[in-house]
């Protein structure tokens, strides 16, 4: 026979097993602290905004070079040009040659590839800018590298295209603030992780319990009628029946 579920049933479980509940919550919330507070190393990042300008000695970016009349006016043409070549650059600053020669000259104890992920190159939507972040375990090696990596950057284009159309709008800082901490979120997640378990943990014992425990119960299992049930005798009220017969009659037999 196909085990049904009756969810009325399910849900009075959960209640009456709603302390256990709040407490794998709590726990797991405690969880999350401890883990954000003492396992996760805490990583900062730091960022330079760069703009494709046309190459030219009289418009720097885009904004002063729509500016000028003539032939020295950007052109749609250098629009489209600089929007196709953000995803070159990317690729450049993330070269072997340009993450080498950033660690020659900051004198890093990384690799190649430790260098390459810890760069992030994304394009501003609809825009020729760029943003370049550096992620690493120091707020201030992060500040370093994101320097250093763009002025190496800007050199390799320069030898590669003999062009020098990357201007800087904003220069690298250093941030103290953590970008992979986050306690609350890490404290929901790990809440709800406690749930989960001990949802599923009620759930199970509801499922697999063969236990009869009301005569609705063995109408569904059998199909068959219960004719009688007997009644649950608690033993310290039989004790006391006991004791109060003895005493009663113990009163007719001394009269």
């Amino acid at each position: 026979m196909e085990e049904e579920i009756d969810l009325i049933d399910l849900l009075l479980t959960f209640w009456k097993r709603k302390f256990w509940i709040i407490l794998l919550v709590a726990f797991g919330a405690f969880i999350g602290i401890i883990y954000t507070r003492f396992i996760i190393v805490p990583k900062y990042s730091s960022s330079v905004t760069l703009i494709l300008a046309k190459a030219n000695n009289n418009a720097t970016t885009i904004t002063q070079a729509l500016t000028y009349d003539g032939e020295e006016a950007i052109t749609q043409s250098d629009i489209t040009l600089n929007q196709k070549l953000i995803s070159t650059y990317a690729e450049i600053m993330k070269s072997r040659r340009v993450c080498e020669e950033v660690k020659a000259n900051l004198n890093l104890e990384m690799n190649y590839e430790l260098v390459r992920d810890a760069i992030d190159v994304a394009s501003v939507k609809d825009t020729d800018v760029i943003k370049v972040t550096v992620t690493t375990k120091d707020a201030s090696l992060s500040k370093k590298i994101a320097t250093e990596l763009v002025n190496s950057f800007t050199n390799e284009v320069d030898r590669i295209y003999n062009i020098q159309n990357v201007k800087i709008l904003d220069v690298a800082q250093v941030d103290d603030k953590p970008v992979n901490i986050s306690y609350p979120k890490n404290i929901i997640i790990f809440a709800l992780i406690g749930a989960v378990i001990a949802f599923g943990i009620i759930f199970l014992q509801y499922y697999f319990d063969n236990t009869i425990k009301n005569q609705e119960t063995i109408t569904k299992t059998i199909n068959l009628p219960v004719l009688a049930t007997i009644p649950k005798i608690d033993q310290n009220n039989v004790n006391d029946g006991l004791y109060s017969n003895e005493k009663r009659g113990g009163t007719k037999n001394g009269k």
